[in-house]
Formats: structure tokens, sequence, C-alpha cells
């Protein structure tokens, strides 16, 4: 949990070059996403790294200014041994201001010190990777309905391609005509980010919603058999050459604390 210098100032290249598609929105429009996994001990239970997030870092992000988070249990796609946090911030700039407030909160940083004192953390390591929004998806999109209502099936992502010009036209017909096609078919999103800091580069994620897994499979049976989606992907202008790929499909539960459930 220690503070990390993810941004140094200037370091704010690296999305794909355009293509002809749709102009970015404005650079403040746009939030900006962490997504961590937590290998978690299988000696340890992960009691203790559940209650540091509940209640310490969820209320710390919230006076560091950070946006909406989301915690995560994965039933596939993932070690069953993990945990995952997605964390939205305004923006590229926010990441290192919202650092820097936790580093000077010193109601946050007893709490760390004291988690971190124990006898055993419950945690190997975590990977971390930074995305930005999507241009016509510009922020976490918190699904509709009471906090008590039973948890939803969250199914995450990972498409990886072969060039930056093939990473933007599929981000192009996400932001154009599949979203679209999503919310039709009652398939909610969540969020979706182009990776800009990670591994296996470059690459997207996004995550949508269901009721249940049989909601799920309903949706996306639905979507297959779509003449829209056969329209979309036959569509000359999202031509990918060399390939964009479907690397990871997992399915997570939300923690019954999280504000995304």
């Amino acid at each position: 949990m220690h503070r990390r210098d993810l941004i140094k100032a200037g370091i704010v290249t690296g999305a794909a070059a355009t293509t002809g598609f749709r102009s970015p929105a404005p650079a403040d429009s746009r939030r900006h996403y962490e997504l961590r996994n937590y290998e978690l001990r299988s000696d340890v239970s992960s009691a203790g790294l559940r209650s540091f997030y509940k209640d310490a870092l969820l209320p710390a992000y919230a006076r560091a200014g950070a946006g909406t988070i989301g915690l995560f249990s994965p039933e596939t796609g993932f070690p069953s041994q993990s945990m995952l946090a997605l964390i939205e911030y305004p923006s590229i700039a926010a990441v290192e201001t919202v650092a820097m407030a936790l580093a000077a909160d010193a109601t946050f940083m007893a709490a760390q010190h004291a988690f971190e004192s124990g006898a055993d953390l419950p945690y190997l390591r975590y990977d971390s990777a930074l995305m930005r929004a999507f241009t016509e998806h510009a922020a976490i999109e918190v699904p509709p309905g009471p906090a008590t209502r039973p948890a939803r099936v969250f199914e995450l992502r990972t498409y990886e391609a072969r060039s930056a010009t093939a990473l933007e036209r599929k981000i192009a017909m996400f932001n154009e005509q599949e979203m679209t096609l999503f919310r039709t078919l009652g398939m909610t999103p969540v969020f979706f980010g182009e990776n800009l800091f990670g591994t296996r580069l470059p690459s997207l994620t996004y995550m949508l919603t269901f009721e249940d897994m049989t909601a799920r499979y309903k949706a996306w049976s639905a979507f297959g058999a779509s003449p829209d989606w056969k329209r979309i992907n036959s569509d000359p202008r999202y031509a990918i050459t060399g390939g964009v790929t479907v690397t990871n499909v997992a399915y997570l539960r939300p923690l019954p604390f999280s504000p995304v459930r």
C-alpha cells in the first residue's frame, strides 16, 4: 500500500494514434481508472484486507478526491485467491494528486501503519494497470438499484491488439455503435478503458453487469445472433488488420461494501 509515483510530469502519451474516427473528448471530461489485482495468500484470511479497504481506504480515497470505487472477488478468469479493486480518478493528473493526499492524510497513514504492522499481510503482491475512459463512456456507471439488492454478476473482458491502429478501430466500434447495442440487449456497461500503463499493450478492458448468469448467457446469445451486430462487425470502417483478440473473460462478484454492486 505504499505510495507509488505512477505518473510523472509530462508522461501523458501512449494512447493510440488517431485514424480519422471521432475526435477525442476534451482531456478533462474522461476519467482514468486504476485496476488492481491482489494476489491473496491461501494461508492467511483476506478479512483484514477487506476491512482495511472498507474502514480506511474507501473513506480516505473520498477525502482525497478519487471517484467511484468497485471491489470484487473473482469467480473465474483470475486465480481464486484474488481481490480486485477498480479506482476512478477525475483525470490523469489526479492519480498523483490522490496519492499525495493519501500520504498527507494522518488518519489514513495511521490505519495503514496498523494494517501493515500485523503479523502477516493477507496478500503477497498486487498488479496495477492504468486506463483512460473511452470518449462515449467517460466515467464509471454505477448500476441502478438499492444497495441492499442481491449482488449482480460483473463480466470483465480484456482485448489485446497487434497494433495501435487495430486497437483504435476496435475502440471506435465500441464508441460509435457497439455500446448502444449492448444497452439495447440489457447488457449494462460499467466502464470502458484503454490501457495506458500495464502489461501486454496495446489493449483495452471493459466491464458489463447482469442480474445473474442466466441473464448474461441470454444477452450474449442475443448479441451474437443480432442482425445489428452482424452489420457492425462487417462495416469496413472497423476492418482490423492484424487482429484484436479477446484474451481474458472474468466473472466477478462485488464485495458487500463495494460502492459498485
